[in-house]
């Protein structure tokens, strides 16, 4: 009981954490600076990273105990990283077109379009794709969040599935900024991953390189358009 009881204030202040810096940067930082509304509020994961190391220090807890560790054996994790980015390859190829008919999302000037050609703005959107993107996300979502609510399940029939989805569907939150088509692409990226984080033994370091990699990919697209 105490267990799941722990996991439940885990996941209130984590979650509390990242609604507080949503609230904050969507209403007065974004506001102030003139940023607009469907600019990324990279401010929410940042938080929540931070406020889940908090709590995995009060814990006697650290990250490598939820999987980011040197990876044994090392080409099992190889080998999960490239079938991952394989399966996000084709998930982009087939989801992207699908969700686009379904949702009809509505096209909306682009926040990176100063990355066109702008060899400096794609070094600092490179370190955002690896450090926001790849650790700080990959860590949160599918290393913290999926174990807390695991946790809270404790055995229930299900709880590892259920917990993927719950991931998957507070990383899709994360996207909402940019409309419904945005959050269902990026909950499926999170179920896939959540998925790979499991059945991989419990290891980030693949899944944050791969996720390093696909959003540089995305960035760089961007650059040489």
């Amino acid at each position: 009981m105490d267990v799941r009881r722990d996991a439940g204030v885990d996941l209130a202040i984590v979650l509390g954490a990242i609604g507080a810096a949503w609230i904050l940067s969507r209403w007065v930082v974004y506001p102030a600076l003139g940023i607009p509304d469907y600019a990324p509020l990279m401010g929410r994961p940042i938080v929540g990273f931070l406020a889940a190391w908090w709590v995995l220090r009060r814990r006697g807890n650290s990250w490598a105990m939820l999987g980011l560790h040197t990876p044994s054996p090392i080409w099992r994790a190889i080998v999960l990283a490239v079938v991952l980015y394989l399966v996000d390859l084709a998930l982009s190829g087939w989801a992207v077109p699908a969700l686009a008919q379904w949702l009809h999302p509505t096209q909306r000037p682009s926040f990176l379009g100063h990355l066109r050609g702008n060899a400096l703005a794609l070094a600092a959107w490179l370190s955002v794709s690896w450090l926001v993107g790849g650790l700080c996300e990959e860590c949160l979502f599918r290393g913290f969040l999926l174990s807390r609510v695991e946790a809270l399940l404790g055995g229930a029939p299900g709880a590892v599935a259920t917990a993927i989805v719950a991931q998957a569907i507070f990383f899709g939150s994360l996207h909402l900024y940019a409309g419904s088509f945005a959050f269902m692409y990026a909950a499926i990226f999170g179920v896939v991953h959540g998925v790979a984080y499991v059945a991989g033994g419990r290891n980030l370091w693949p899944l944050v390189v791969v996720h390093g990699l696909c959003d540089s990919a995305a960035m760089w697209r961007i650059y040489s358009s």
